[in-house]
């Protein structure tokens, strides 16, 4: 029997990001909603949706049929037996809902990123969940996307070396498209050791645009600019070669320097010249989207009782760098450690 599911917030990324004309390849795949992708998989249905708008709540009707509408969570969650509940509102909002449905006896929930506004948010989330035996799923989409995949598999694999700069670039808000970035960082290089950022102020004063140094305790030195107005970019950098991720360009490719010239006899103090070699890696023919990957991975971590890849804990971290480089701006660019303890400090993300 298929896992019933509630949908809590049908907007963009909950149910019109399709429609969008432009995209970029390496953060999703078309199609990206939550509903598309409860509905691709075949062990979800989705029987219910919530929203305050009467014009969602008809919009989702009319793409894929009659389900049971709410304006208010609450009765949902009280009234349609939900086995999965995907929230796709904004971040001040996941804390509250994310604790009412693990109350309300769900068995898993996906929700989008940035996790919340503050640790303290997280770590209700988490404990919510923890004690009620729900499965709790960040919607990180590069952690499931394939491109980023094969990145990581080669870093893995030795094949730049031992990596020693990670370049990350982005659109502005700091902690909203940041949350991507250091989820990346934290998934390809554990954790972090400290950061040190500036703010750049813009016209959202609550997510202000921002830049900084992630330190990773493998000895990572990460540059995040998300002031710069660049598009999402990513530059792997080891003592043997690069993997660049760029946004626009389907793939990754790998560079890596080879000796021109190896003539015996040369000093050993003199330059060698090298040659780029370069090579593009591309995502599989057939491959799981990433938001499709996620919902299987919710569903899978349910039927196998385990924690889902992307867990609370996960999302956790990425908040923290960004909560994290907020506390260093505050303090002149100052280095602030991880763990990051101000569990109360909140930036509100949309």
């Amino acid at each position: 029997m298929a896992l019933r599911v509630g949908l809590v917030g049908i907007g963009r990324k909950g149910l019109t990001i399709d429609d969008e004309t432009r995209w970029l390849l390496n953060y999703d795949e078309l199609p990206c909603t939550h509903a598309s992708a409860y509905v691709i998989n075949a062990e979800t249905q989705v029987v219910a949706v919530a929203d305050p708008r009467e014009e969602a709540r008809q919009d989702y009707q009319k793409r894929y049929g009659e389900v049971a509408t709410y304006a208010d969570v609450a009765a949902m969650l009280r009234e349609a037996q939900l086995d999965i509940v995907s929230i796709a509102t904004h971040a001040h909002l996941h804390a509250e809902l994310t604790v009412a449905a693990a109350q309300a006896g769900v068995k898993g929930i996906l929700v989008e990123k940035a996790m919340a506004t503050s640790l303290a948010e997280c770590d209700a989330m988490i404990e919510a969940c923890r004690s009620h035996g729900v499965k709790l799923l960040v919607n990180h989409p590069r952690r499931f996307h394939a491109v980023f995949q094969i990145a990581k598999e080669q870093i893995a694999s030795g094949a730049i070396g031992e990596v020693k700069l990670a370049q990350c670039l982005g659109y502005g808000k700091l902690m909203h498209n940041g949350s991507h970035t250091f989820d990346v960082l934290r998934d390809f290089f554990g954790a972090a050791a400290s950061v040190q950022g500036e703010l750049v102020a813009t016209d959202d004063a609550n997510d202000p645009d921002g830049r900084g140094v992630v330190k990773m305790r493998n000895g990572v030195t990460a540059y995040v600019d998300f002031a710069s107005v660049q598009p999402f970019s990513f530059t792997f950098s080891g003592t043997d070669g690069q993997i660049v991720i760029d946004q626009w360009e389907e793939g990754c490719e790998l560079i890596n320097y080879e000796l021109q010239d190896q003539r015996p006899g040369r000093p050993w103090f003199s330059y060698s010249p090298k040659r780029a070699v370069r090579r593009r890696l591309h995502a599989p023919q057939r491959h799981l989207l990433p938001m499709q990957a996620a919902v299987a991975e919710l569903v899978a971590a349910i039927q196998e009782d385990r924690e889902p890849v992307s867990s609370g804990a996960e999302g956790r971290g990425a908040v923290e760098l960004g909560l994290a480089l907020h506390a260093s701006a505050a303090q002149g660019g100052a280095r602030v450690e991880i763990p990051f303890r101000d569990t109360s400090l909140r930036v509100v993300s949309r």
